[in-house]
């Protein structure tokens, strides 16, 4: 499939993967006793419709339901979003951001370029506005999700040269993760392992327990396909501190039955058991749910 969009020109360009991935963590924190997906809500049903305000934790909540995989309920609220007239510029990109990510979900990748396009011709004309190279970072992930890898580790590299001194860990884990992805996908493990182990260095930093989980599952899944099956269950074992929190319970089962995988992988069939039995099946999507079956199966029954 060829990304037909034309190249935003600032020299080049550049781009990454979500509105602003930590805006809706960050606000949340003022949060008590309550979820954010709650807080977000509370919020926007006490702000006038369509203010400025309202618009602007508008964009926090579309983050948080990107972030969630909630794509049916983002895909409800973009669209109630869109016909509206006057959008702030910057809530308009990030409007066609995530319908194009969304529509091609759904399997619509024609309707998903065009929305793309959209989001880079206002990008182009707002970006002294942005000042913050995630957006950069964010698009080039557009481009992969539309498996456009040439394009998207152009912006990516781009991204790279010009915030050669920055130290802002959230920007370097997003670039870090990004670039791994590219590798990845070329089946240059060793490469993605190199970026896997920035991104977990900046997660640290960071200090934010979604971007921990992601990184160390991230890396750990790397190391277990390039076979370092020792260095995987290590950071599957740690990730399990952050994972047993409630709101990270699918991500939970899935390390757990990594380390059941592991565990048959290295011949410690009590280890992988034990780790097995630790499973909810029901947290688990297609993929995982038919290794947890195979698992089960050759382990005799759990």
């Amino acid at each position: 499939m060829r990304f037909l969009v034309v190249l935003l020109v600032f020299g080049c360009l550049q781009v990454q993967a979500s509105e602003n991935l930590s805006d809706h963590e960050q606000f949340c924190e003022t949060m008590q006793e309550t979820s954010c997906e709650h807080y977000l809500q509370q919020q926007l049903a006490a702000l006038p419709a369509h203010s400025a305000n309202w618009y602007r934790v508008q964009g926090f909540y579309l983050d948080y339901l990107y972030d969630k995989h909630q794509f049916e309920e983002l895909k409800t609220q973009v669209e109630s979003i869109l016909p509206q007239p006057n959008l702030p510029e910057v809530l308009k990109v990030q409007l066609y951001f995530y319908y194009a990510k969304v529509l091609f979900y759904f399997e619509q990748p024609e309707a998903a370029k065009h929305y793309a396009g959209l989001a880079q011709h206002v990008l182009q004309e707002v970006y002294d506005s942005f000042g913050n190279p995630l957006r950069l970072v964010e698009l080039a992930n557009l481009y992969y999700t539309l498996n456009e890898l040439n394009e998207a580790e152009k912006l990516l590299r781009f991204t790279q040269s010009h915030y050669l001194k920055s130290r802002d860990p959230l920007f370097l884990f997003e670039l870090a993760s990004n670039l791994a992805l590219i590798h990845h996908s070329r089946q240059d493990l060793q490469g993605a392992a190199q970026f896997r182990e920035e991104a977990l260095l900046a997660a640290q930093q960071l200090g934010h327990a979604g971007k921990l989980i992601v990184a160390m599952g991230n890396l750990a899944r790397t190391y277990q396909l390039l076979g370092q099956f020792a260095q995987a269950q290590r950071l599957y074992e740690a990730s399990l501190t952050y994972t047993s929190a409630p709101e990270y319970s699918k991500q939970h089962s899935i390390y757990l039955l990594r380390l059941a995988e592991l565990g048959m992988q290295q011949h410690q069939l009590d280890l992988a058991k034990q780790y097995l039995a630790q499973v909810k099946p029901e947290q688990l999507a297609a993929g995982h749910l038919t290794l947890f079956k195979q698992l089960a199966a050759q382990l005799g029954g759990i």
